[in-house]
C-alpha cells in the first residue's frame, strides 16, 4: 500500500518504455513486483466502500492548541470506477456552507484511503530504470504527454518497497522530496509514516503524515491519518482524519 501526494495545502502530485540494460526487466514487471509486496484492500476482496470521515484541524489563529471540527464527510469508493478513486460528499445533517472549499481540500486524500495500484498510477508514464549500488534501483518517470513534471522513485530491491520519492515540476513548489516508513499487514507492506520537504519562494517546509489501521471484516483499512506541516520549526497546520462506520462489500470468494 503506497501513497503519493504533494502537501495538502498545495495539491496532489501523483495522481513501450525505456529500460536500462543494467536492470534488464520490463518496467511493468518491476511495478508488478512492487505491487505484490504492498497491502491493498482491493486484493483482499474489497469491491465497494462507504466510510464516515471526521476531520479536525488545529486552530492556528488562536494559538490555543485546540482543534476545530470541520463538517463530517462520507467517502465512497467502488472497484469498478473508471479512475480507481472514490469521492467525498457531506454526511447528512452537516453544514453545507463551506462544502466547495472543504471538498477541494479533502479530495487529495482519496488515494490515502484506498490506494491505486502502482501499475494504475503510472500507466501514462514513460520511464528509465537504473541499477544503483547495493540493493537499490532508481525508477525515473516522465509523463507521455509532457506536463513539465517528472518523478524519481528509489526502490529497495531487497525488500521490494519504495524508500524515497522525488517530484519536480516547472511551477512552485519545484522540488518535493519524500521518504516512507512501513509496517506489515498480513505479511505485506503498508505505509506507517511519510515525510516530505519542499520549498516555496525560498521558504522550506516539512510535512509528516502518520497512518493507523484497523481490521474491518477481515480487511485492514486506514482508521486515522495525522498530518502536520511545519516551517522553521513552527507548526503551521495539523489535520486529523478519523474513519468510522465502515460499510464494505467484499467479493464472494473472500
Amino acid at each position: 500500500m503506497i501513497r503519493f501526494r504533494i502537501p495538502l495545502l498545495l495539491a496532489p502530485i501523483l495522481v513501450g518504455l525505456v529500460i536500462s540494460s543494467a536492470w534488464g526487466q520490463p518496467f511493468q514487471s518491476a511495478l508488478s513486483k512492487l505491487d505484490q509486496n504492498y497491502y491493498y484492500p482491493q486484493k483482499q476482496g474489497l469491491k465497494s466502500l462507504s466510510v464516515r470521515v471526521q476531520w479536525e484541524q488545529l486552530d492556528v489563529a488562536s494559538s490555543s492548541g485546540k482543534f476545530l471540527r470541520n463538517p463530517d464527510f462520507i467517502f465512497s469508493w467502488k472497484h469498478s470506477s473508471v479512475d480507481g478513486l472514490g469521492n467525498f460528499r457531506l454526511a447528512k445533517g452537516q453544514d453545507e456552507g463551506r462544502f466547495q472549499e472543504l471538498v477541494q481540500q479533502i479530495k487529495s486524500y482519496r488515494e490515502l484511503i484506498v490506494p491505486l495500484f502502482l501499475k494504475q498510477k503510472f500507466a501514462d508514464f514513460k520511464d528509465q530504470v537504473r541499477k544503483l549500488k547495493g540493493d537499490k534501483l532508481m525508477i525515473e518517470l516522465n509523463p507521455i504527454v509532457d506536463s513539465g513534471q517528472n518523478y524519481k522513485l528509489l526502490v529497495d530491491s531487497k525488500e521490494w518497497v519504495i524508500r524515497k520519492v522525488k517530484f519536480q515540476q516547472t511551477s512552485s513548489p519545484e522540488n518535493v522530496q519524500g521518504e516512507m516508513s512501513y509496517l506489515r499487514l498480513e505479511g505485506k507492506f503498508a505505509i506507517s509514516e511519510s515525510r516530505s520537504s519542499f520549498k516555496v519562494r525560498g521558504q522550506e517546509y516539512f510535512e509528516v503524515t502518520r497512518y493507523k489501521y484497523k481490521k474491518i471484516e477481515g480487511v485492514w483499512m486506514v482508521s486515522r491519518i495525522d498530518q502536520t506541516l511545519k516551517q522553521d520549526g513552527y507548526v503551521l497546520q495539523t489535520h486529523v482524519f478519523k474513519f468510522s462506520d465502515f460499510q464494505m462489500v467484499l467479493s464472494p470468494t473472500h
